[in-house]
């Protein structure tokens, strides 16, 4: 008789347990289903604020002035070469074996040189590229969240990365004048 009762009892809690259960799930899944308000949000065309900011000119004219000077100096290397790989060819009819060998070795190791040069020139662009942008960066991120507080838009997107948006979640104007 006792384990009739004691299973009586434990099918009892069960019950409870189980009604407790699927009571928290409905309100869990009920409160999904509640509307909230709408988010709010915006979007910037980061290259024209950038365009419109004297300190980003400034930047953009240095780091052109940086990369004509690299490239001058990487086809004046690709003349030097050219020059000595036509000089090698005037003459390799008239050197041995081993003197040909060795202008071929010269001209390889001139040639991953200038390779490697160029990778080095171009790698130093990058860096002095995003060393100069950090603080335009910063400036921007700090007058987009500037603006989004006081318009209370809750994501601020950058429109490159945007299909559609309506001309009144442009917030880029408003960026600029924060900036300025």
């Amino acid at each position: 008789m006792k384990s009739k009762e004691t299973l009586i009892r434990i099918a009892s809690n069960s019950k409870g347990v189980i009604f407790g259960f699927a009571l928290a799930l409905g309100l869990g899944v009920g409160s999904a289903f509640i509307q909230r308000s709408p988010e709010k949000v915006g979007y910037v065309e980061v290259e024209k604020i950038l365009a419109e900011m004297p300190k980003a000119k400034a930047v953009r004219e240095k780091l052109e002035k940086d990369a004509k000077a690299a490239q001058d100096e990487m086809q004046k290397k690709q003349k030097e070469l050219q020059d000595a790989g036509e000089q090698y060819e005037r003459k390799k009819s008239l050197m041995n074996d081993a003197e040909k060998k060795r202008q071929e070795e010269e001209l390889r190791t001139r040639y991953q040189q200038a390779q490697q040069t160029a990778a080095q020139l171009s790698e130093n662009l990058r860096k002095k590229e995003a060393e100069l942008l950090r603080p335009i960066e910063e400036e921007i991120m700090k007058a987009v969240e500037k603006v989004a507080q006081k318009e209370g838009y809750s994501l601020v997107v950058n429109k490159a990365a945007v299909m559609y948006g309506a001309k009144q979640t442009n917030l880029t104007f408003d960026v600029i004048k924060a900036i300025q």
